[in-house]
């Protein structure tokens, strides 16, 4: 294999810390090939002509991840506390072919027609089928990109659609985070603004606070304190 850039070696290593770690199931995983290196990407606007304007984040011809795919669905085992995690990344080149949002001509407004149109998926859980995603936003004059994500319909607000909310992070953010919480489900969250106080988010809150007590024993060489701070000051 290349030599590989910071960010894709810290999801490969992620991505076997999942797979050896004997407290946590595998139900289903996949890492392929390195495909196109950034050198070798077309100008946004040669995917599609809505993305003229549209520039690459500064920093991808460093740490732009190579990996055709990279997924995992996993769950702790007993005696952890119960939850889990997936993720599933493709390569920007795929991100960036993804075929306009069909959804976006039916919203109601202007702008939500362009914010929905906007959005190219970098990240699913096509596993669980849950329906989370991440995106980002390819808008013009805009470096670095927006990173959305959508899973609660009850999350985020006017003048958006329901269930979306942008992330405190940016494209490379989101993948070092991905790496340090393995996919915990609803980890996008403690870069939202948010509270998760209420009964409502329980089901977030639960996992993301089991994540932080177990995680830290069971992969040491990470500092979850940043994480934890995040956590609490969304209660």
């Amino acid at each position: 294999m290349p030599s590989l850039n910071r960010q894709e070696e810290a999801l490969l290593k992620s991505f076997e810390e999942i797979r050896r770690c004997d407290r946590i199931a595998v139900h289903a995983d996949s890492l392929g090939d390195l495909g196109k290196p950034f050198t070798a990407m077309p100008a946004p606007d040669e995917f599609a002509p809505e993305l003229t304007g549209v520039e690459y984040d500064s920093d991808l011809s460093e740490n732009m991840v190579r990996f055709e795919t990279v997924s995992s669905h996993w769950s702790t085992s007993s005696p952890l506390p119960e939850f889990s995690g997936e993720f599933s990344l493709s390569h920007l080149f795929d991100v960036f072919s993804q075929p306009p949002n069909p959804w976006a001509s039916m919203e109601p407004t202007e702008f939500r027609k362009e914010f929905m149109g906007s959005l190219k998926c970098i990240d699913s859980s096509p596993i669980s089928g849950s329906g989370r995603m991440a995106f980002l936003r390819a808008q013009p004059n805009s470096n670095p990109w927006e990173i959305w994500y959508q899973d609660m319909a009850g999350a985020g607000g006017e003048p958006y659609p329901p269930g979306f909310v942008k992330l405190e992070l940016s494209y490379s953010g989101y993948i070092e985070t991905l790496a340090i919480t393995k996919g915990t489900s609803g980890w996008q969250y403690l870069f939202a603004d948010v509270s998760l106080s209420d009964s409502s988010w329980r089901h977030v809150r639960d996992p993301l606070q089991a994540m932080l007590e177990v995680f830290p024993e069971l992969f040491p060489e990470y500092d979850y304190a940043p994480l934890r701070a995040r956590l609490e000051a969304r209660l």
